[in-house]
């Protein structure tokens, strides 16, 4: 191997964003096994645009699995519709090729919360995906401010 010609001490860490709204792109996603059960999974890098020092954002979605037990494949079913409603990403009613949905990923965009989490004493970026709009509670439909009350 040749000479590099690169002074290695003008390398830095990359530097999380702060808690806010930024538009996201998802720069590569694939088919991986979750470690402890084996099971299918996305592994997807979410680039934050207009910040080339911050790292990119991993986020892993299990996709619903047969074998599993129905709350378990519902449950997964609901945490993969979020995440594809998220970016955009048109969804089969007749069901769908994980190969061919991970090709899809790429390129997919949204606008969305990101917030800061530690990990083994590293500060990292979190996605937020919200829920659905269908899903939100009964109990907090309607609510808006509250009456001004009058002066007396």
């Amino acid at each position: 191997m040749s000479f590099i010609p690169m002074n290695l001490n003008d390398a830095v860490e990359a530097k999380p964003v702060a808690h806010g709204k930024y538009d996201l792109v998802i720069s590569a996603a694939e088919l991986t096994k979750t470690k402890e059960k084996q099971k299918d999974q996305f592994r997807v890098q979410i680039a934050i645009e207009g910040h080339d020092d911050a790292p990119n954002i991993f986020e892993y979605v299990q996709i619903p699995d047969m074998d599993d037990d129905q709350k378990a494949r519902d449950f997964k079913a609901l945490l993969l519709r979020r995440f594809l409603t998220l970016f955009g990403v048109k969804i089969d009613p007749a069901g769908f090729d994980p190969e061919a949905l991970a090709m899809e990923l790429v390129g997919a965009r949204c606008n969305a919360e990101v917030k800061q989490e530690e990990y083994n004493g590293n500060i990292s970026n979190k996605l937020v995906v919200p829920r659905l709009k269908a899903e939100e509670s009964p109990s907090n439909a309607g609510r808006g401010t509250p009456p001004k009350r009058r002066a007396a």
